[in-house]
């Protein structure tokens, strides 16, 4: 730890050895952060409903150019031969969408339709499946299917290790849910730092990116303003900010307990520098959102 001022250290959400009731009650006090935290972001949104609206009208336009869904592409297909038909009933789309970024979309712009995301392993499986359909034992089933189909038949290429990968499965036309599946993946690669490039896998990209950016926010916090606000103890805070397509940090806005600590933790961000390879979806730069949670623990020296 840095002795200056103030003790102050920034970690993950991970703990040494302990009971099974510590790990509770700190899980407990780690949600009871968050959600205060969540009701901060309500307050003070990233994106105005504008904002959200265009984004999430561009970002179907981009996806259905790229993915091609038919429903008798090769995926379609697949699923219509080992997808049980009933299990299509009553998906209920006003209560489910592919992403949680954008969760309320106005009706003439919802797409009505449902993704399927995974990332590539090691062994080039499918791995860290999602799926929304408001009902978990069909999501279960669903994933089940999908982990059996040849990845290959997507053209995904060995760099696609690096991305998110996203397959519309099922879209909702003239009031019924029918299989409309992918001709082509979309793989969103997150950005990377150029210390970075060693990556092979996506959460490798992101865990390599953040931890650089937390050891510039360590090192460049001004102890002196910490100290002079009142609050000590461990925070946790949500930093919020955009790469751009150039590879540069904009639109910082973090979340904090108090306006002094987010002023300056948001400074720090802005001040990160090393150059950045954009995020790209399909190959193309493109912006990206990026937002976590991590914990400041600010004390007096004794």
């Amino acid at each position: 730890m840095k002795q200056i001022l103030l003790f102050v250290t920034i970690i993950s959400f991970h703990f040494t050895v302990i009971t099974q009731s510590q790990k509770d009650s700190l899980n407990k006090v780690v949600q009871k952060r968050i959600k205060d935290i969540k009701q901060s972001q309500s307050d003070n949104p990233y994106y105005t409903k504008e904002e959200k609206r265009e984004g999430y009208a561009k970002e179907v336009t981009t996806f259905q150019a790229l993915a091609q869904p038919t429903e008798d592409s090769d995926l379609a297909n697949y699923f219509k031969i080992y997808l049980e038909k009933k299990l299509l009933q009553n998906i209920d789309f006003s209560t489910i969408g592919w992403s949680s970024f954008y969760k309320h979309p106005s009706k003439n712009a919802y797409s009505y339709t449902i993704r399927l995301t995974f990332e590539i392993s090691k062994t080039n499986k499918a791995t860290n499946c999602r799926i929304n359909t408001g009902n978990k034992e069909r999501d279960r089933k669903i994933i089940e299917i999908f982990k059996k189909y040849p990845l290959e038949k997507l053209g995904l290429k060995e760099s696609d290790k690096l991305g998110k990968i996203s397959v519309q499965l099922f879209a909702k036309e003239d009031k019924n849910v029918i299989i409309k599946a992918n001709k082509f993946a979309v793989v969103d690669t997150p950005p990377i730092l150029k210390d970075c490039e060693n990556a092979e896998l996506y959460w490798q990209i992101n865990k390599c990116l953040y931890d650089k950016l937390y050891e510039h926010i360590l090192k460049n916090l001004s102890l002196k303003t910490l100290n002079n606000q009142e609050l000590r103890g461990e925070v946790i805070f949500n930093p919020r900010f955009t790469i751009n397509e150039e590879g540069k940090i904009v639109h910082v806005n973090s979340i904090a307990p108090n306006q002094i600590i987010k002023d300056e933790i948001d400074r720090v961000i802005q001040s990160f520098s090393q150059v950045i390879i954009p995020g790209k979806r399909n190959g193309n730069p493109q912006n990206t959102y990026c937002d976590t949670y991590r914990s400041l623990t600010i004390e007096n020296i004794k």
